[in-house]
């Protein structure tokens, strides 16, 4: 183990964003001394057929596996809305009891799912089922390019977002490979014996594109106990309250570290 013990943040992107929208997040995270890494997944910016399945094992084989195996690292695992199901499958197995049953000294210390979606995945129902065979109003399909549009994506994802730094937020998006949204769900790992007290909800209590009754009833469904925290933002969190969040996160973090 190398003589930095502090873990290093895995922070997976939301639908259609990039590593660049959360670059300041990232920024304050580096400041308190923890390793952080972002990557773009492959459903992001393309149009070729890409599944959720597809993204998860990005997760698991270029993010995780490569901190914990590789640099020998523990890891704790930040999701956005859409990463949240993805990121949850990709860390599956990868708990402390389960790292330790395979001779592995590293593991996922916890996972912080921000405004997330969370169903259990395995029954081969897509991302659309989950809400309820019909996406968000704010969301347009287009199945001629195979890519889920966002035509006005300021109100319902960076209302309370400065003007300068939400246009600049929306001018580095790039569309979603449709498939994502309409492939299987995988299997989650949140409700793991090894992750039992290790998983963290951080609801965004004005957010316009998975509102707050919304986040509740996610919640609910998993039927597991959850660290719960809250902040008054809307589904932008990392760019409208970074240092909130970011104080947030390390709390949890620290939390888990003990355990």
């Amino acid at each position: 183990m190398p003589s930095s013990s502090k873990p290093v943040f895995i922070i997976v992107p939301g639908a259609a964003q990039t590593p660049s929208h959360y670059a300041y997040l990232q920024h304050l995270l580096l400041s308190q001394g923890y390793g952080v890494l972002s990557a773009l997944l492959p459903t992001v910016g393309t149009s070729s057929p890409v599944t959720i399945e597809d993204d998860a094992e990005f997760i698991r084989s270029r993010m995780l596996l490569p901190v914990l195996d590789g640099e020998k690292h523990n890891v704790i695992m930040i999701s956005h809305s859409y990463s949240g199901i993805p990121a949850s499958a990709a860390a599956k197995g990868l708990g402390k009891d389960d790292r330790a049953a395979d001779g592995k000294e590293t593991f996922v210390l916890g996972q912080i799912f921000i405004a997330a979606m969370l169903p259990k995945g395995g029954d081969g129902r897509d991302l659309i089922a989950t809400f309820g065979g019909q996406l968000p109003p704010h969301i347009r399909v287009d199945e001629t390019e195979n890519l889920v549009k966002c035509d006005d994506p300021k109100p319902p994802l960076f209302q309370d977002v400065s003007p300068v730094l939400a246009d600049a937020a929306i001018l580095s998006a790039v569309n979603h490979c449709l498939t994502a949204f309409k492939s299987p769900c995988p299997v989650a790992s949140w409700d793991e014996q090894a992750y039992k007290g290790r998983c963290a909800y951080i609801r965004t209590l004005n957010d316009q594109a998975v509102p707050y009754e919304v986040q509740n009833m996610i919640i609910k469904g998993t039927e597991q106990e959850w660290l719960i925290r809250d902040i008054e933002t809307g589904h932008s969190p990392q760019l409208a309250a970074p240092d909130k969040l970011s104080a947030m996160i390390i709390e949890l973090a620290q939390q888990f570290e003990v355990m």
